[in-house]
């Protein structure tokens, strides 16, 4: 076997022991490396000093109170005609569906409103509110107004249901 393919078969450490070795063949420990403390040239100290005078700190971010809307409507998911529905129900109360807090789906309740209209979610607003609120009827929880109905997609081919809403809404707004 040659020597060269020797580093293949050795893989561990090898410790030689002090009696084993002859003096000759023994090293002499290199010489302690003494370190000099070195100081930086002036100039550059002087950058250091004025990098960390430079540093300003922002002010805290102010918290902004979320908007508190005049009028908001919680409904399901609205599809086209839903939406005309709506539009032509709050022109006919003098409210702008532009100008409304338009929260579409479960998750997209929001508690910043004066007045409110529920349209599908009944169980959850209650659970939201921690009272119970009864349908087609104006309902007063702290300082808000509330009035629940049913999804708008429900309210197209119901007239009985049209009926109750617009009474409602006359006893909301109108009065």
């Amino acid at each position: 076997m040659e020597d060269e393919y020797l580093p293949f078969f050795i893989t561990e450490d090898l410790y030689l022991l002090d009696e084993i070795i002859p003096e000759s063949v023994k090293e002499t420990p290199p010489a302690p490396v003494v370190k000099e403390k070195v100081e930086a040239p002036a100039a550059v100290v002087e950058e250091k000093v004025e990098a960390q005078a430079t540093v300003v700190e922002e002010p805290p971010t102010a918290i902004v109170p979320p908007t508190v809307h005049d009028l908001a409507i919680w409904s399901p998911p609205l599809t086209a005609q839903d939406k005309e529905l709506l539009v032509k129900i709050l022109a006919a109360i003098n409210e702008d569906f532009e100008k409304a807090n338009l929260m579409e789906g479960i998750n997209a309740y929001e508690p910043h409103y004066h007045k409110l209209l529920c349209f599908g979610y009944q169980k959850e607003l209650e659970l939201k509110l921690g009272t119970a609120v009864a349908s087609y009827q104006p309902t007063k929880v702290s300082d808000r107004q509330i009035l629940v109905s049913a999804a708008p997609a429900d309210l197209h081919a119901d007239k009985n249901e049209k009926g109750r809403l617009w009474t409602a809404l006359q006893e909301m707004f109108l009065k």
